[in-house]
């Protein structure tokens, strides 16, 4: 399991394949002509962390080589020839809500660990999306030489991406930008519907939290910069700013179980687990019972499928959240 939902391991990267792609940090794209944003022509130019992709033709052969990139390029219409694993080892490594975006295809499964530069160079990809893989330079370098690669952006920490990024950035790659565009509007409106509906939630502060993944003398907080905060952000909760302090420039803080009273300093705490034996354990830890949010009823403990859905925070999992998450924040917001 990745440590928080996400950090390393990072993608190993086995060998060096040169194989000639068109990147604009390679030879002979320093100056890209994208077509007008949206147009569906090519060639379209790509701006992330370590410089610009461009892409010439429209890709064929997609490989999701984010944890949750999937989503976005499913939602767009187009079925990656492999996915990567990230969690709860669902048929195609996609879960129920973009299941019928398949077609009835069964991509094939990439590891949740190290992926070779040699599997992916076998797929053939004409495009790799890794906004969601935390790549370091040496590995977008690499895998160019395989094919157009799709970093992060710039201005956020690695894995937090928000999904309004990833779809774009996603739809100008595959030239489905208006669609992309759709896409993140009509989500957006729900969003918004859902604060006016639920006002009560604005300005409460929100701790997501789970058991740590590595040992059992820690637990997980996310900061403001992880998508599971950003899904409160939009509803218009905060995340506690001791959080954020311990998070620094991580999307997440690592704190001792023997500092638990920490979640005291929150309104709410939602616990984001993969399994009923990790909700389990870390109702057990050592001080749980006694805690403010949990003596007056301020926890709220999402099943495997709503955690997976706020750990993807996609164009995808997010409507499914919608429709019940924001009604059960807000009831436990008004428990006295």
């Amino acid at each position: 399991m990745l440590s928080a939902w996400f950090p390393p391991p990072r993608v190993l990267v086995t060998a060096v394949v040169a194989l000639l792609v068109l990147s604009a940090c390679g030879a002979g794209t320093d100056n890209p002509q994208p077509a007008a944003p949206g147009d569906g022509v090519f060639p379209v130019a790509v701006t992330q962390k370590f410089c610009t992709t461009a892409i010439t033709e429209r890709p064929q052969r997609v490989v999701s080589l984010g944890y949750t990139d999937q989503d976005a390029i499913l939602a767009l219409g187009v079925v990656p020839v492999a996915i990567r694993e990230f969690t709860g080892q669902q048929p195609s490594a996609t879960w129920p809500w973009a299941q019928d975006r398949l077609q009835g295809q069964r991509p094939q499964v990439l590891p949740v660990g190290e992926v070779s530069t040699e599997a992916i160079a076998a797929l053939r990809p004409d495009l790799i999306v890794a906004i969601s893989a935390g790549l370091t330079r040496e590995q977008y370098d690499t895998y160019s030489r395989i094919a157009p690669v799709l970093a992060a952006p710039a201005q956020y920490v690695d894995y937090g991406t928000p999904w309004q990024d990833a779809t774009r950035m996603t739809g100008t790659a595959l030239g489905r930008a208006p669609e992309a565009e759709k896409l993140v509007t009509d989500l957006e409106a729900r969003f918004a519907a859902a604060r006016a509906q639920y006002p009560a939630l604005a300005g409460k502060t929100v701790a997501g939290a789970r058991p740590s993944s590595a040992d059992t003398a820690n637990y997980f907080v996310w900061g403001s910069q992880d998508l599971r905060a950003r899904f409160f952000s939009s509803l218009g909760m905060t995340v506690p700013p001791d959080v954020d302090r311990l998070a620094g420039n991580a999307f997440y803080a690592t704190i001792s179980t023997e500092e638990l009273s920490r979640l005291d300093t929150a309104d709410l705490v939602v616990l984001i687990t993969a399994s009923a034996q990790e909700r389990a354990s870390f109702e057990a830890l050592p001080g749980y019972s006694s805690l403010r949010v949990v003596r007056d009823g301020k926890v709220l403990v999402p099943d495997d499928r709503r955690s997976a859905a706020l750990s993807f925070s996609s164009v995808l999992s997010l409507p499914e959240l919608l429709d019940t998450m924001p009604a059960e924040l807000a009831k436990a917001v008004a428990t006295p």
